[in-house]
């Protein structure tokens, strides 16, 4: 069962978050007092009318048709500002749905690469975008249903009193008693609406999952396992469902109860005041109209409790967001390079990842001449990876410094100096759209020649003219039409379009067969003249044409040179790397 929550602290975290419209909300609650305010006239006057009629006189027709003309104005008013009050409730709503996507879509993006390592950021985004509709659905109710429900039972109550005590006593006595109902009824059926939420999420990754690995389902003929499980789960949600729907229906019968008790109340107080000449038939007719709408009001905020308990956790966790701040801090006068030239040194580099006790790297020394090709090889977890995340910055050493042309990383503009460096990763990331905009993405403006230029250079010309649509074609969600050494040339002519000084290629070819590693190659090879690249390898082939490989292990150089140089080491960690492939590829 969820917990109970703050209500201040949610308030505060839900204004906190509501910052664009703040002025707009307090505008808006002067103006649903003065809606509901409004519409009391109407009901006032017509109680004057009818006391009117009842007491008619020849001479008194044209005090009953003004009355009548001024219900029809005081309406009339109302509505005006009823439809004002309306159009400005939908324009917070939508634009609170607006900048809080924004707000959430901007943090995510600009939030170091560490912050999305240690979160589990493709289910986060479901979440924060289920929360959102979550606080659009609040602020509905809020602004169309609870604060002019409580005002309107304030004005009510008030009104109430004056034409007659015993009017407002009864609405006084049974609307806390049907606000009682309603929270003790959605306290017993929050446990099962939380259920369908949480079960509602485990359908929707159930669905997402055996949709996404179709390929997987279907070779291991598992189509009736996945249906089978969702359809448990779907069980489930309607198995609270029917517990919520059952509770709320039974309880319903109590609070449709209080209302019509709190009727027959001012029915009876009514008749027997006019008896005694207390009251008119108008005022009796007056009260009735406005303690009906009042009391049927109420039903409108039935939910608003559970709604907040359901609001809680999203303005919760999109407040915690809002919080969040990178750890890579962008300096406000950093170095804004027109050019660099490429060369990179570690100090006495340290870092330690922050689930990790044991350091990624330890006082790591080397240096790269700028247009040079320098390869980094060694056993999995040695840093290599690392080493290529902080030439980019995405983190800051712990210990030493980075130069990149004698400058502190730390010292330049982080957008500024990360243009002039481009990555090829082991897994390219194509985003699913056609093979054009997928090498566009380094450079959007870039020329259909300049983009066809690329693919040319990358080696990826060729399998693109032989598909139907070339550079049209749509490459699937993960670039799922395309196999490994397709997806690696898109991504190596991406890098090339953004025409990097310094260009990385990190474990580029570890996935891909002979043919593909090959191409792969001879691109590199078109590419390196002119730039600093670096190349992380566990293919030794990929690197044999490096000016200078180092060795990581451990986070630590071990052993550098050539590749000549390190294969004639009989004893050394790289000649035990080349004997182990060999051993390998004879397998």
């Amino acid at each position: 069962m969820q917990k109970e929550i703050n209500l201040k602290q949610f308030s505060n975290q839900l204004w906190a978050l509501l910052k664009p419209s703040r002025q707009k909300i307090i505008i808006l609650v002067f103006l649903i007092i003065l809606v509901e305010a409004l519409q009391l006239i109407g009901p006032y006057i017509l109680k004057i009318i009818i006391d009117l009629i009842l007491d008619f006189k020849t001479e008194g027709l044209g005090s009953i048709s003004f009355w009548i003309i001024a219900m029809f104005m005081s309406n009339q008013i109302a509505s005006l500002f009823a439809y004002v009050k309306d159009r400005r409730s939908l324009d917070i709503v939508t634009d609170s749905d607006y900048y809080l996507a924004n707000n959430a879509q901007s943090k995510m993006v600009e939030l170091s690469l560490s912050y999305h390592e240690k979160e589990n950021t493709g289910n986060k985004i479901v979440k924060i975008q289920r929360g959102i509709d979550r606080i659009r659905d609040l602020l509905l109710s809020l602004l169309w249903e609870v604060i002019p429900t409580f005002f309107q039972i304030i004005f009510t109550t008030v009104v109430l009193f004056w034409v007659n005590f015993w009017f407002g006593l009864t609405i006084l006595f049974f609307v806390p008693i049907f606000v009682w109902i309603t929270l003790k009824v959605n306290k017993i059926v929050h446990p099962q609406r939380v259920q369908i939420y949480k079960k509602g999420e485990e359908a929707s990754g159930l669905m997402t999952q055996s949709i996404v690995n179709i390929n997987t389902v279907k070779s291991f003929v598992q189509e009736k396992m996945e249906i089978k499980k969702f359809r448990k789960v779907n069980r489930a949600i309607q198995d609270n469902a029917i517990q919520v729907f059952g509770t709320s229906m039974k309880f319903n019968l109590l609070r449709t109860l209080v209302i019509n008790l709190g009727r027959t109340t001012i029915l009876f107080f009514g008749i027997y005041l006019i008896w005694k000449g207390f009251v008119t038939i108008g005022s009796l007719v007056f009260a009735i109209t406005i303690s009906e709408k009042a009391l049927i009001s109420l039903f409108r905020i039935s939910r608003v409790y559970d709604q907040i308990m359901e609001s809680s956790e999203p303005v919760a966790r999109l407040f915690e967001l809002d919080l969040e701040t990178s750890e890579i801090k962008n300096p406000k006068y950093g170095i804004k390079p027109k050019k660099i030239v490429g060369g990179i040194e570690f100090k006495n580099v340290s870092y330690a990842y922050s689930d990790n006790r044991r350091k990624a790297l330890k006082n790591l020394d080397f240096k790269i001449v700028p247009n040079s090709m320098t390869a980094f090889v060694g056993p999995s977890g040695g840093g290599k990876t690392t080493v290529a995340r902080m030439i980019f910055r995405h983190y800051d050493p712990q210990e030493g410094k980075i130069l990149l042309d004698n400058y502190d990383l730390r010292e330049y503009d982080l957008y500024a100096f990360r243009n002039f460096i481009s990555i090829v990763p082991q897994d390219v990331e194509v985003f699913s759209t056609s093979i054009q905009k997928n090498i566009a993405y380094s450079k959007p403006k870039a020329t259909l020649k300049e983009i066809k230029k690329a693919a040319r250079i990358a080696n990826a010309e060729e399998f693109i003219n032989n598909l139907e649509e070339g550079y049209d074609t749509q490459v699937g969600e993960r670039g799922v039409k395309l196999s490994g050494g397709q997806r690696q040339r898109i991504g190596i002519a991406r890098a090339i379009l953004a025409d990097p000084q310094v260009l990385i290629f990190d474990e580029a070819t570890s996935n891909l067969d002979s043919y593909s590693e090959k191409l792969i190659q001879d691109a590199m090879e078109k590419i390196r003249a002119n730039r600093t690249v670096i190349v992380i390898a566990h293919r030794l082939s990929t690197i044999k044409k490096a000016d200078q490989i180092f060795v990581l292990e451990n986070g630590q150089v071990v052993e550098k040179g050539t590749h000549q140089e390190l294969a004639q080491e009989k004893c050394s960690l790289y000649k035990k790397l080349i004997d182990l492939q060999k051993l390998s590829d004879i397998e």
